[in-house]
């Protein structure tokens, strides 16, 4: 899809249909009114239809040349921000591509209060909303180009926002391919192909680098399948980077559940695991376009869960490389195991920041829902400040504890810790206590997210089509970039 972004008067194309942002109660413009008019369309017949520009509403008019005007309301004018623009322009992109556009013209979402931020947003809610995965169907239904009329000072932001859309639609595209496509060997030509492009470094460990760095937790999830393990390590540093931040995506390919296999209903939409691991992958996207001061590792352990004879069973015992000992009370607990493994690699890093994404727990679903992302830290300014942020991004998080009394929850036997806790209750929480033993005393602030919910969605949601969303892309890349 091409986007063309234009700081002169609106000239409708030949073809070219509108897309025009509403405010409640509010009139239309001078300039916008004129254009309705040569396209023989008057107010009136917008009235008529009962639209009068509330949020969420859109009223369709076509025009006497054959063109569509797609109206979408934002709400209060008084009351806009930056998740009202994308849902508006979301609307309006969903109308268009039910009518199977072409060509689209996006008119009057230039607003004065906080104009950078909301051009921002409505950049990355013309990119997410008009993604469509259809790359295996044979009718594909996409909008082939969208001109944007904006001012001229706002286009830095414009583009901006532009950086950030393409980097989650990278990630969505990763993740919803399916595992018969990517596979750990593939997610590590995707980030070769990725540093390649934008002069990253990258290193790729294969087994035997697996074994001699002591990765025991990867290669004992990887065992069970055809296509071998690996841990993928991309590097970007400017000449003088101000802080180091550490990325870890949990990149497990397809999850059976191993010899613990998964019900059916519970292993369909599987391939969606690697959702950290791509996540990394696009906020390197996005990092590689702004070139931060800040270096940037991304810390990706792959492998596909799957049950053969090779399979690592429940009562395995691991011994990781910083000497914790874990009891495999299910191999379905698979992400938490090898994301150990990167973590301790990434503490060594001795970064300023390290934050792992991962689709980790159902129990999470179960806590927050859908829709909203849990967030652990013990560095609670911070957590407040990624919170206070992902509300202004669209990409919801909550701060959950980090409740040291459940410690006894994963308390081993037979080992220091076990791989799940010793009843269902607070599973998001032990979950993380878990990966809190391989973060050492040298990382400054550690951030886990677990994604679980908004990862992957059954259904629309806002500017969102079903599939992957590419969270947290656009929250993290924001976060290490802008907070100093």
């Amino acid at each position: 899809m091409k986007i063309n972004y234009v700081e002169k008067k609106v000239a409708l194309k030949k073809g070219e249909n509108a897309i025009i942002c509403c405010f409640e109660n509010n009139r239309i413009s001078t300039e916008i009114a004129e254009i309705m008019k040569k396209e023989g369309i008057t107010s009136e017949q917008l009235k008529s239809l009962g639209f009068k520009g509330k949020e969420g509403e859109t009223a369709l008019i076509p025009s006497s040349g054959g063109k569509v005007f797609i109206f979408t309301g934002a709400g209060k004018k008084s009351e806009i921000n930056e998740e009202k623009i994308r849902k508006a322009i979301g609307k309006g992109i969903f109308e268009a591509l039910n009518r199977k556009l072409k060509k689209v013209a996006v008119l009057n979402f230039n607003i004065e209060k906080k104009g950078e931020d909301l051009q921002k947003a409505l950049a990355e809610g013309i990119l997410l909303s008009a993604y469509r995965f259809n790359k295996y169907l044979k009718e594909k239904i996409n909008i082939e180009e969208i001109t944007v009329y904006g001012k001229e000072n706002l286009k830095e932001e414009f583009f901006r926002g532009q950086i950030l859309g393409e980097a989650a639609n990278l990630t969505r595209d990763l993740v919803n391919e399916p595992g018969n496509v990517i596979t750990p060997q593939t997610l590590a030509e995707t980030a070769k192909s990725l540093s390649k492009k934008y002069g990253f470094k990258c290193k790729i460990f294969t087994e035997k680098e697996l074994e001699k760095n002591r990765m025991n937790g990867i290669l004992t999830v990887g065992k069970g399948s055809k296509n071998p393990p690996c841990f993928i390590h991309i590097k970007y540093k400017p000449e003088n980077p101000t802080k180091k931040v550490v990325l870890v995506g949990k990149g497990v390919t397809f999850d059976s559940g191993g010899l613990n296999l998964k019900p059916e209903q519970y292993m369909k939409r599987m391939k969606m695991d690697k959702a950290g691991a791509c996540a990394v992958l696009g906020i390197m996207k996005a990092i590689g376009e702004i070139k931060p001061d800040i270096e940037v590792h991304a810390l990706i352990p792959a492998v596909e869960n799957m049950p053969d004879g090779k399979a690592y069973r429940p009562d395995d015992i691991i011994e990781y490389k910083n000497g914790v000992t874990v009891e495999i009370h299910s191999t379905d607990a698979e992400g938490r195991l090898i994301l150990a493994d990167a973590l301790i690699y990434g503490s060594e890093l001795k970064p300023d920041l390290m934050i792992d994404m991962a689709t980790l727990t159902g129990a999470c679903v179960v806590a927050l829902g859908n829709y909203t992302t849990g967030l652990f830290s013990k560095d609670t300014a911070l957590a407040h400040s990624l919170q206070k942020l992902s509300q202004k991004t669209g990409e919801k998080m909550w701060h959950l504890p980090l409740d040291e009394d459940l410690k006894e929850e994963i308390k081993g036997t037979q080992s220091d810790i076990q791989n799940v806790g010793k009843t269902r209750f607070g599973g998001a929480i032990t979950a993380a206590l878990f990966l809190q033993n391989f973060v050492e005393e040298n990382v400054k602030s550690w951030i886990h997210l677990d994604i679980a919910g908004p990862a992957f969605i059954e259904k629309e949601w806002k500017y969102y089509s079903f599939g992957a969303t590419g969270q947290p892309v656009r929250t993290i890349t924001e976060f290490i970039t802008k907070n100093r």
